[in-house]
């Protein structure tokens, strides 16, 4: 990914390193709620299972947030990733698809303290429709677009059927989303500026299991 710093240069940052700056971000929040003040690089490292060598440089990308030698000041580091991340301010999501996982994410509340209020879950099953999930009230699948278009959101959630993924996706689009998480089993088409990351939930336990069963085998046949 391309930023520009202060100095107006512009410089990519590995995916790897912005992957690894939510992780970062989430375990800052829990040193702070805990009242740490500091941490050093090798402490916030070590917590992470990673080489504090790795850390410093992926803060590097970002000005480096403290002197060296001089350890992170904890309520000045997390604002400061929050704002590199972009949720120095709430970003609203919506979801589509009120099934068994649509509901499970809607009731998922470390959403929130992340930074991600939902604001609105649609399907279009009349059965699910009217009924709430921690308050928000699940509307009809039609009046999607417009509730995107009418409130700014920028990052929408999609675990619809198979057959009705990509229809969804794209009235998702036209109305501005920028950002989709998608849980449907299929890959979704995306102009260039909408930005799609999709989980493959069953690919992961397939990997688990991968692994798993070669724990124990000799060398040669893993």
């Amino acid at each position: 990914m391309t930023i520009v710093n202060n100095r107006g240069k512009r410089f990519r940052v590995p995916d790897a390193t912005i992957k690894r700056l939510p992780l970062y971000l989430d375990k800052l929040i829990l040193l702070q709620q805990a009242g740490v003040q500091e941490v050093s690089s090798r402490q916030l490292a070590t917590s992470l299972d990673i080489k504090a060598s790795q850390l410093r440089h992926d803060f590097h990308y970002f000005g480096g947030f403290s002197k060296p030698g001089r350890p992170y000041l904890v309520d000045k580091l997390v604002p400061a990733l929050r704002e590199i991340i972009g949720i120095d301010e709430p970003v609203p999501i919506v979801i589509a698809g009120a099934g068994h996982l649509g509901n499970a994410l809607a009731n998922y509340r470390n959403f929130e303290r992340q930074g991600f209020p939902l604001l609105g879950v649609f399907d279009v099953d009349a059965d699910l429709v009217g009924r709430e999930i921690r308050g928000v009230t699940i509307r009809p699948m039609s009046e999607l677009a417009d509730f995107i278009r009418e409130r700014g959101i920028r990052l929408g959630v999609l675990t619809v059927p198979l057959d009705v993924a990509q229809i969804v996706a794209d009235d998702m689009i036209a109305a501005g989303v920028t950002g989709l998480w998608n849980f449907t089993p299929t890959e979704i088409k995306a102009p260039d500026h909408v930005i799609v990351r999709n989980e493959r939930l069953a690919v992961g336990l397939m990997c688990l299991s991968f692994k798993t069963k070669r724990i124990g085998m000799p060398e040669e046949m893993r």
